[in-house]
């Protein structure tokens, strides 16, 4: 009996070891993966430094955007690119092509802080943009729409798309990108009250929709039909929050002015690049 006791705590003892070993080891895993992130990180960030007679090469800045994307430091990336694109020629160090797809990682990223800067980035640009340029929307929510934002990154990101498309002259391919985009988002969003405003939205649009005679509407992967639209701007309501009620009003009526002048076009004179 003692030998069968002795047997089985030196048996124990040695699974406790090796237990004890598996975790040190995958501890010593991690601390290095995370040792070579960071190493990497630094490298990427070595990419925007320039020298003062010449600043950094603008396609070393972007791959070193993208680099950190790729490294889960989508929160850095998205701050640095703050300073490296906006309206003022000189800071102006990124395309904005590039800056979309930083927006596009950090939108899909796991933290809330950068999906809100991305978000308010993108508002802050969003006149810059064609709502008729594939790369210049973020690709995860081009006729989707993700239920983890937060109230403040919905209404930046909605409004991004609304002064992105009204900043230009209507056209029939930015018309129905826009139905696409706006049905993604009501579609996607479970709160009744970002339901109700999008509707609303969607409803300011609907008379220009209909006249373009097509029962279907192309964006991307995405196709909506035209009786989903007008289901959509069907739930639209009004909101309780007088400021966000007021803010929604002067977007269905910049909406429905820039929308009625919208007329159908010939298939030779659609530019390819609007219809995709």
């Amino acid at each position: 009996m003692e030998a069968a006791l002795i047997t089985a705590a030196v048996a124990a003892l040695g699974c406790f070891m090796n237990h004890q070993a598996d975790r040190r080891s995958r501890r010593e895993h991690q601390d290095e993966n995370a040792r070579l992130r960071l190493d990497a990180a630094m490298r990427a960030g070595a990419l925007f430094s320039g020298t003062d007679q010449r600043p950094a090469n603008p396609a070393a800045v972007a791959s070193g955007l993208l680099a950190l994307t790729r490294l889960d430091h989508a929160d850095l990336a998205v701050a640095l690119l703050v300073d490296l694109w906006s309206d003022t020629p000189d800071a102006n160090r990124v395309s904005h092509e590039t800056a979309v797809l930083v927006i596009d990682a950090a939108l899909r990223s796991s933290s809330p802080n950068a999906r809100l800067v991305a978000a308010e980035l993108l508002c802050r640009n969003a006149q810059r943009l064609s709502s008729c340029h594939s790369l210049h929307w973020p690709s995860v929510i081009d006729g989707y729409w993700s239920a983890k934002f937060g109230p403040k990154t919905k209404m930046l990101l909605t409004d991004a798309l609304l002064r992105m498309t009204v900043a230009r002259p209507v056209t029939e391919g930015a018309l129905r990108s826009l139905a696409v985009r706006l049905y993604g988002i009501w579609e996607g969003d479970r709160e009744l009250q970002m339901r109700g405003c999008i509707g609303r939205l969607i409803s300011s649009a609907l008379p220009a929709l209909r006249r373009l005679g097509y029962t279907d509407f192309m964006q991307g992967n995405r196709t909506v039909m035209i009786t989903d639209l007008e289901a959509a701007a069907a739930t639209g309501t009004h909101n309780p929050d007088g400021f966000l009620d007021r803010m929604v009003d002067e977007r269905c009526k910049q909406l429905g002015h820039w929308a009625a002048a919208c007329h159908r076009t010939a298939p030779e004179d659609t530019k390819l690049v609007e219809a995709v």
